[in-house]
């Protein structure tokens, strides 16, 4: 299962979950951008399964990244990271396609546990939430 990293403002955090991901057996951790362009031209390319995004990213946010995906024939999971308190934004992610939205402050482990699953259920198909 192929996973597509975009988190912009922490280096750590970025390196932390990286490092998570690649631990998981069957799961490739991909390169990691930040900018909206970037990283849907990198899902048409790389076709990934799954897509981390941090909410905010250098140019836009991930709201921007699915809205741009709607039209392709690519159709990736997307997992959500956010500092924001959940009511505010939550909603507002699962109408536009997020699968998953996680506090990254707090749920880094909940996020390989769910990667983790995802991964021994794939069978070549694409993933759904």
């Amino acid at each position: 299962m192929k996973v597509l990293l975009a988190v912009d403002n922490s280096k750590g955090v970025l390196d932390r979950l990286y490092r998570l991901i690649e631990s998981i057996p069957g799961v490739d951790p991909m390169i990691t951008l930040i900018k909206v362009k970037e990283i849907t031209e990198s899902i048409n390319s790389l076709k990934p399964d799954v897509l981390v995004l941090d909410l905010y990213l250098l140019d836009g946010t991930a709201l921007d990244v699915m809205e741009k995906m709607r039209s392709s024939t690519m159709k990736p999971s997307f997992m959500i990271l956010t500092e924001q308190p959940y009511e505010d934004i939550e909603v507002q992610l699962k109408i536009a396609g997020a699968g998953f939205v996680f506090n990254k402050s707090l749920e880094f482990e909940l996020i390989v546990k769910i990667l983790s699953q995802l991964s021994k259920k794939q069978k070549g198909s694409q993933l759904a939430f």
